[in-house]
């Protein structure tokens, strides 16, 4: 082990020392509050529990305006996290699809997946996202190509989808992924989900910092997550990891996701 990596290890762990632990942590807590972009911050039992701890001047969760121009550089080209789900969509999109894009901000993925997939004529992406968000989307997709393209923040409007696709968005939603499809009230064949903090460890709930709001943060149990989706009549078709993506939380043990993941699940008789 060099001198960097040694070092780099003690000042992770130095915060087990019960002194210097205190130091540090009351220091995070200072900076956390500042709201620095993409950091974590405590083990919470509900969204409840985590919201009440966001300091009182924050703003809280996506329904923003200044929110909405976050992410542009996604609607250019496909990040590495990407391709497993271009992947997959690529066999599934035909003229009869329809695809429900839950969490799916102001059309990011439509936009910068476009001359990867090649949208057929007659298939359409209904964008699921909080009021402020759409607004925003629905502007942007007046000005660039988007047939096919449209925005909704009822659930209920994606009843009879063929694809569901959940991109980072599911973590932050308190309720579960049946609950979600219960509302819809429909099964879609294709549900793939992407970018999800999961681990093997006990779920739980924490905050994230994006820089420009907090957000209490969903941390799944794998086994459990799969569980109940295949127990909605799902199988798993493929697994991934992105490691282009973690959570890092300070002054817990065992809790950081050093890579997120994504599934895809077909329901054969939807």
């Amino acid at each position: 082990m060099g001198i960097i990596d040694l070092g780099k290890r003690v000042s992770r762990n130095a915060w087990r020392l019960p002194l210097v632990g205190k130091i540090l942590e009351a220091d995070y807590q200072h900076s956390f509050a500042s709201n620095p972009r993409n950091r974590f911050r405590g083990v919470y039992a509900s969204f409840e529990e985590a919201e009440a701890s966001i300091p009182g001047h924050g703003r809280i969760g996506y329904d923003h305006a200044e929110l909405a121009g976050m992410y542009r550089d996604r609607m250019d080209k496909a990040n590495q996290s990407d391709y497993a789900v271009l992947f997959w969509l690529k066999g599934i999109l035909d003229a009869s699809a329809f695809v429900f894009d839950f969490g799916g901000h102001v059309g990011l993925s439509y936009h910068g997946w476009r001359r990867y997939l090649m949208y057929p004529p007659g298939m359409r992406w209904l964008v699921h996202d909080v009021a402020s968000i759409i607004k925003v989307g629905a502007e942007l997709a007046s000005q660039r190509p988007s047939a096919g393209l449209e925005f909704t923040s009822d659930v209920t409007a994606a009843q009879g989808c063929s694809i569901f696709l959940a991109a980072g968005s599911l973590q932050y939603v308190d309720e579960s992924l049946p609950a979600l499809l219960a509302r819809i009230g429909s099964f879609p064949r294709h549900l793939i989900v992407n970018k999800m903090p999961i681990y093997d460890g006990e779920a739980f709930v924490t905050v994230q910092s994006t820089g420009r709001a907090f957000h209490p943060y969903r941390i799944y149990n794998r086994a459990a997550f799969v569980a109940e989706v295949t127990g909605l009549g799902y199988r798993v078709v493929d697994d991934w990891c992105n490691r282009e993506q973690h959570c890092e939380i300070p002054f817990t043990r065992g809790r950081d996701i050093d890579a997120y993941s994504g599934y895809y699940f077909v329901r054969d008789d939807a």
